[in-house]
């Protein structure tokens, strides 16, 4: 199921070949990443969620390459998707605080 912003023509063929590609771990992160339209910055997911010497991080974890799920370990396939979880559990938890607070009163800003 298509999981983007954008309005796809054929959307029961998008999802046939979306379905497809998720068949495969690079494929899942390719799709993933391409449905969430720069939404996420990969440099920073990768610096806060993948303990590597930097060197190695920008090597292997620049955009390109995590985008692609290319040189990704299977460990590193579990700690990404693990970080996307724990950014959806965040924005739940923000998107609750907004929904539960007052609404601003523009007297208290003088």
């Amino acid at each position: 199921m298509y999981l983007g912003r954008r309005k796809i023509l054929n959307i029961e063929r998008y999802n046939a070949n979306r379905d497809n590609c998720i068949k495969y771990k690079a494929g899942a992160v390719f799709t993933a990443f391409t449905e969430l339209e720069k939404l996420l910055h990969i440099q920073a997911l990768a610096h806060q969620y993948f303990q590597q010497e930097e060197e190695k991080m920008e090597t292997i974890l620049n955009s390109v390459e995590i985008v692609l799920g290319n040189k990704l370990t299977e460990t590193e396939y579990h700690q990404l998707a693990d970080a996307l979880r724990d950014i959806a559990k965040r924005l739940n938890a923000h998107a609750d605080e907004i929904d539960a607070a007052k609404m601003d009163n523009i007297e208290d800003f003088e």
